[in-house]
């Protein structure tokens, strides 16, 4: 079997990077803390710091294109409608909040999402510089890994409500197996993997409200669109949440989360070093989740 190999050279970088800052942030909290009097002053409108675990029934729509355009070869897969992958699981997802002090806010949240399919081509696919002959039995493999962090300054925070404005990114992980085989008079296989690792940043906002004193409400949106080398393309990410405050340490509710991708890349090299593909990204990803939050 012949196997081609797109792996982005940053990917290992890249989770180290996120360890790194995951390991910071730990370690600042711990050896910065706030007096309780304080903490107190900004409850339950925030918590000083909290935890959240989260079950998510997630729903995907996930094309990615493939071409050689100096041969005018290549073409994009639906990896739902075309290879039969599944559109919807239920995976957890983990988050935190850190109110720095009364006007600064780091958040985090991690996600993992791993899927795969076998499927029959119904006629012959073209993808990247590979022609995946009809009825070639085919797998694929693709996982998403995604991790957001953004830090938000709230220049109104009043006695009910709070508003403020910050910057974010999102690191994604993905990894995109898709292997092929034909019996018949000779038997064909082959395999192509696309692998991509990147920070999207976006421009956050967010609005949180007590509508009760056990209630309460956060909604946030982030957007960008920026090109940066290669790769171009935009963002969108949001969010909205109701919770039940149970006392000063817990509370259960229920959120909806939505990220999109719409990107481009050039220059991505293929098996022979003379052979450059240009790849599109398409990707949303929503879920509905209900959570429970550990508050500090």
């Amino acid at each position: 079997m012949q196997t081609k190999n797109l792996e982005d050279p940053m990917r290992d970088h890249g989770r180290l990077r996120l360890f790194a800052l995951m390991a910071v942030c730990v370690f600042v909290f711990v050896s910065a803390p706030t007096p309780a009097e304080a903490q107190r002053e900004w409850q339950p409108l925030f918590d000083k710091f909290s935890f959240k675990g989260e079950l998510s029934w997630v729903g995907f729509d996930t094309s990615i294109g493939l071409f050689e355009d100096d041969l005018g070869v290549g073409g994009v897969l639906n990896f739902e409608n075309d290879l039969n992958l599944g559109s919807q699981e239920f995976t957890p997802s983990l988050d935190f909040e850190w109110q720095i002090a009364k006007r600064h806010k780091v958040a985090g949240r991690w996600q993992q999402l791993n899927r795969g399919s076998n499927s029959q081509a119904l006629t012959d696919i073209e993808w990247g510089d590979e022609v995946i002959p009809v009825e070639a039995e085919i797998t694929l493999a693709f996982d998403v890994g995604q991790f957001f962090v953004d830090y938000t300054f709230y220049p109104w925070v009043k006695d009910r409500w709070a508003a403020g404005f910050g910057l974010g990114f999102r690191w994604i992980d993905l990894a995109t197996t898709l292997s092929w085989r034909l019996e018949g008079d000779e038997l064909v296989e082959d395999s192509q993997d696309a692998d991509v690792s990147a920070p999207l940043p976006y421009v956050y906002f967010e609005y949180r409200r007590l509508l009760t004193e056990h209630w309460r409400m956060i909604i946030g949106v982030g957007w960008l669109d920026v090109t940066i080398g290669d790769v171009s393309g935009g963002q969108w990410v949001g969010r909205a949440g109701f919770e039940y405050l149970l006392g000063e340490r817990w509370s259960v509710g229920g959120a909806a989360n939505v990220a999109t991708i719409d990107v481009e890349a050039d220059n991505i090299s293929g098996d022979l070093e003379l052979v450059n593909l240009r790849a599109t990204i398409e990707m949303d990803i929503w879920d509905l989740s209900l959570f429970g939050r550990v508050r500090f």
